[in-house]
């Protein structure tokens, strides 16, 4: 059973900053890390922020948190949020929290990684004493900034008990998926494939309806208001209409690799992803193109590239 914790943050904080873990740390200083350093120092809390890169560390701090390029100095949290970008880094960080982090301490990895990955560093962190939760998110970093993400969860009971004080400071909705830690990870990725999917279907209607004389904000006005409202409708095809795709939410080669996982996992599980493989050829070709630096929903760029706009 899927349950579901609710969250508006527009109401203000969940609970007091009591509740939350004494000190928190935040690895990864990108654009979603950053935005949920600020959020819990916002909060009040303790919190240290690890980036290998000490000046995005640096940029991501204020007040009295503390940046930090040292592995060592993360050793007083209780807890670890780690925002990385693909299975190696996340098994990486997992491999140094687990030397430095106390018997009890809790590594939430909020990273897209493949389930397998997952489960990798649950028995890491389970072999040091540690708790470890996977969280991954769906939205982009202006929503994490905020606080309008939905979390994924996924972990043992207590550890994510533990956790959901803090998760629940991150997003408006909670999710929790079961104690294996690579459920969450296996929908995280399939939320991936439905928007690159929804993407790619809204930038050939629009390069198509571009291409019948049709003004494509026109054109997207129709269709976001009549059957076609959605969320990923809305805000992507926005970008697409608009050519916003820069700066990106999410790079070319990350949407590739997180769609290579869902087809990976896809094949192993046995479930057939004909359209999620049209969708990951694609995004290679959006590559290919040079597009690496733009957002996915460069995916319309190349749909109306490909019909001669």
């Amino acid at each position: 059973m899927i349950m579901v914790s609710k969250h508006d943050s527009q109401d203000g904080n969940v609970e007091s900053a009591a509740s939350a873990p004494a000190t928190v740390g935040v690895v990864g200083a990108g654009r979603m890390g950053a935005a949920f350093a600020g959020n819990l120092i916002e909060d009040g809390l303790s919190v240290v922020v690890f980036d290998r890169n000490r000046a995005c560390a640096e940029a991501a701090v204020r007040g009295n948190a503390v940046a930090t390029d040292d592995w060592a100095a993360l050793a007083a949290c209780d807890v670890i949020i780690s925002m990385v970008p693909d299975d190696d880094a996340a098994k990486e960080v997992a491999a140094h929290l687990s030397t430095v982090l106390a018997k009890g301490a809790v590594h939430i990895s909020m990273s897209t990684i493949s389930p397998d990955a997952a489960g990798a560093l649950f028995d890491l962190h389970r072999e040091h004493g540690q708790g470890y939760v996977s969280a991954p998110v769906l939205g982009n970093p202006d929503l994490a900034k905020a606080r309008r993400l939905y979390v994924l969860a996924a972990g043992e009971d207590a550890t994510l008990a533990r956790c959901m004080p803090l998760l629940e400071r991150l997003g408006q909705r909670v999710f929790l998926l079961g104690e294996q830690p690579g459920l969450a990870n296996a929908f995280k990725l399939a939320g991936n494939v439905l928007t690159a999917a929804t993407m790619q279907s809204m930038g050939e209607v629009l390069a198509f309806l571009r291409k019948a004389g049709i003004d494509q904000k026109a054109a997207f006005d129709v269709l976001t208001e009549s059957l076609f409202d959605g969320k990923v409708h809305k805000a992507y095809g926005g970008k697409i209409v608009d050519e916003r795709y820069s700066p990106p939410g999410m790079t070319v080669p990350l949407a590739v690799k997180d769609l290579r996982l869902a087809l990976s996992h896809a094949e192993k599980v046995g479930a057939p992803m004909p359209v999620a493989s049209v969708v990951r050829d694609r995004l290679v070709a959006v590559s290919a193109r040079g597009w690496d630096a733009l957002d996915w929903s460069a995916l319309g760029k190349l749909a109306a590239f490909s019909a001669g706009l």
